[in-house]
């Protein structure tokens, strides 16, 4: 049984069974020592992981480049991930994005969403709008989420101050395959571009509102900020201070600048009423408890 399986295994037997996970982990090992491609992919992820045996984040490359090496994607991409974030390697952004390539070759939509992100941000190589665009489509019409999201984005956004690449009709295409697959990034751009009306005859904030909404209750930081200006200024939505609160703490508690910033300046700690006050920490409790599992956030009105 291979270590990926340990997961599965430890939920579908008692916790009583005794060596589970060792007994997982010394087959895994006993097919990677046969040179077997994707039982040292496994085991690179046992040592990574602590499934079966001690952490070992060197041992974890080891045999994830023996993997990659006989051309295993998943082990590509995940070497590319080792060198991406220096884990058990020095961080090397042209190592990473070499393996990435490899595995973007074949086809993998997830290496091709990260060769994308290397020649959007710049990092290892220089910034080239062609490439992003060439590598982020291959992932998107592969169906990948992030992809769909982030060519979406750049659609409609300025790329090294250049904006003749713009094209909303292409971006909210992309935007909406993305969030129908429930990516929180993809709706809230779809929020902003019907909240200042790009790509559509005019500005439709109700519709903008429904999108923010989706997405602030899914926790992105960016939608819940957004969305408590609209409960601040009492457009398309009944003004509700406690509302406002509640998502402005949510998504300053997040780091978003934005979100920290909103809550400063309006200071609603001191504006609102004691009941609006005890209202909006009593919505942020129900809400983080509602989500402390990683659960589908809700309770945003």
């Amino acid at each position: 049984m291979l270590c990926v399986a340990v997961g599965f295994l430890m939920w579908s037997l008692p916790w009583g069974v005794p060596g589970a996970q060792d007994a997982a982990f010394e087959s895994t090992k006993a097919a990677a020592e046969k040179g077997d491609a994707k039982a040292e992919y496994d085991l690179g992820r046992c040592y990574e992981r602590g499934t079966g045996v001690e952490k070992d984040y060197a041992k974890a490359v080891e045999y994830v480049t023996k993997s990659a090496e006989q051309g295993y994607t998943n082990a590509q991409v995940l070497l590319g991930s080792y060198f991406g974030r220096g884990l058990g390697v020095r961080k090397d952004p042209q190592e990473a994005m070499k393996w990435y390539g490899k595995a973007a070759g074949q086809g993998n939509a997830m290496a091709q969403y990260a060769m994308g992100r290397f020649y959007y941000s710049g990092r290892g190589v220089a910034k080239d709008l062609d490439e992003v665009f060439k590598w982020w489509r291959k992932a998107a019409e592969q169906d990948y989420a992030d992809a769909e999201a982030a060519l979406g984005e750049v659609y409609f956004m300025p790329f090294n101050d250049h904006t003749n690449h713009i094209n909303y009709p292409e971006a909210i295409k992309w935007l909406r395959k993305a969030a129908a697959q429930g990516q929180v990034a993809a709706m809230n751009n779809l929020g902003l571009l019907y909240e200042q009306g790009l790509g559509f005859s005019k500005p439709d904030p109700r519709e903008a509102v429904n999108w923010y909404r989706a997405a602030a209750e899914k926790g992105d930081a960016k939608a819940q900020a957004n969305l408590a200006l609209y409960y601040l200024e009492g457009s398309t939505v009944p003004r509700d201070l406690s509302q406002a609160y509640m998502l402005l703490k949510l998504s300053a508690d997040q780091g978003y600048i934005v979100g920290t910033k909103y809550l400063e300046e309006y200071d609603l700690a001191h504006k609102m009423t004691p009941k609006e006050l005890a209202e909006g920490e009593r919505l942020l409790d129900e809400f983080r408890a509602r989500t402390k599992d990683n659960k589908t956030m809700v309770g945003v009105k």
